[in-house]
């Protein structure tokens, strides 16, 4: 026969998985219904129709160079278009029952004109992007002191304007006399708040594209922040000649302090381009 004590734990025992039951089902409806944790493919059609749509129209006007070179020797920037990239990556937090982002097979990077040379614009998601700026100087194509991304999680909008103190000397105009440069750290906001990311060019290597080797400059990027809400980042790309993103590698981990306490943040990608001729 039970006792009351046991009775009394049974009860306990039943309220315990009732209330499990209950959080694990109201973090479902807070994901799905009130914090709106849905992501949208940005599918290369679209990507192709926005950016004929940004396109110049007026006489006279290209889409398909850059027309900059410097001084030593010849350098143009990519042509523009949308480039194709097969994808493997996704986005996670460790709140809210662990919600994840995996990204799809296909992304793009679009290549625009602006300011001296072009913007990229690489859309995981309609909910996920990144925008840098090359441009071609005396020394050579550099890394332009402006950028962004753009994010939304959880139904949660945030656009974060990146400036830095200056620019970085990814592929010079003369050949270096070393593989590799030393680092060069920067000063930087990122949404408004201190950032201190360091550049590294590294070697000379070759990617494959449709069966055909590419020489590429391979250039990293790290950002180290131990204090008490961490971040830890390294992105690698792999560019041609040009500037033209061949391939990219991120691992990123963040612990950002929120109204829920500290929450994890991690991404990864991997980028490979499909073919080097931009769909116009």
């Amino acid at each position: 026969m039970a006792t009351e004590g046991s009775r009394t734990r049974r009860r306990r025992w039943w309220a315990l998985a009732i209330a499990v039951v209950l959080i694990g089902a109201a973090l479902v409806v807070v994901r799905v219904l009130v914090l709106n944790d849905v992501t949208h493919q940005l599918t290369t059609a679209e990507a192709l129709d926005r950016f004929r749509d940004s396109a110049p129209s007026a006489p006279g006007t290209t889409t398909t160079t850059a027309p900059l070179t410097t001084a030593r020797r010849q350098q143009t920037l990519p042509a523009l278009g949308v480039y194709r990239y097969a994808t493997v990556g996704r986005e996670s937090i460790d709140a809210l029952d662990g919600a994840e982002h995996v990204y799809p097979d296909e992304t793009t990077i679009t290549y625009t004109s602006a300011d001296c040379g072009v913007q990229l614009q690489w859309d995981a998601l309609k909910e996920r992007h990144d925008v840098w700026r090359l441009c071609i100087t005396s020394e050579g194509i550099e890394l332009q002191p402006t950028g962004g991304a753009y994010h939304v999680f959880f139904g949660q909008e945030k656009v974060e304007d990146l400036a830095c103190d200056r620019s970085v000397l990814l592929i010079a105009a003369e050949p270096p006399a070393t593989t590799s440069s030393e680092p060069a750290p920067l000063t930087c906001t990122i949404g408004g708040a201190p950032w201190f990311p360091v550049w590294q060019v590294l070697e000379r290597t070759t990617r494959t594209v449709q069966g055909t080797d590419v020489a590429v400059q391979h250039v990293q990027m790290t950002v180290t922040d131990e204090d008490q809400y961490h971040e830890h980042i390294t992105l690698d790309w792999f560019l041609d000649d040009h500037g033209l993103l061949i391939a990219a590698e991120l691992a990123k981990e963040t612990l950002a302090d929120t109204v829920v306490g500290g929450v994890t943040y991690k991404e990864t990608f991997s980028l490979a381009l499909i073919s080097p001729d931009p769909l116009r």
